[in-house]
């Protein structure tokens, strides 16, 4: 099902278990709890994502290391031109998290069908779904 609004997913967000939790609500959905301000991404991205054969994703945990490999992916990943001197690092000018995208807190939490096309392949993207 494409969606071009949010109101498909606050509408079905009504209809999930709900409890609050330290002030914040959470939602089940698909058998995970999820705040509500990161749920109508997550519904999103599953509903209007189109892969490619040549996506990376870095799939994590909260708080597992995720900043971490998510400066290391594009750094082996994109070798080619790279300067011994490390001068071209895409580090020294970019947040790991410029450089692989949030799918669910990114792009399909502003835009419930956003188009990535316009990105380079192979695409790199990080979730905590």
């Amino acid at each position: 099902m494409e969606c071009g609004d949010f109101s498909t997913f606050y509408t079905s967000m009504g209809q999930l278990p709900k409890v609050t939790w330290f002030r914040s609500d959470l939602y089940n959905w698909e058998g995970f709890w999820y705040l509500g301000g990161h749920l109508p991404g997550a519904m999103a991205a599953k509903s209007n994502f189109q892969a490619k054969d040549d996506d990376v994703f870095l799939t994590s945990s909260m708080k597992t290391g995720t900043t971490w490999l998510k400066a290391i992916i594009p750094t082996i990943m994109n070798p080619d031109g790279r300067k011994d001197d490390d001068s071209d690092d895409p580090l020294l000018k970019h947040h790991p998290n410029e450089l692989m995208p949030s799918l669910d807190l990114g792009f399909y939490k502003v835009n419930p069908n956003p188009d990535l096309s316009h990105m380079p392949s192979p695409r790199l993207f990080r979730t905590h779904i």
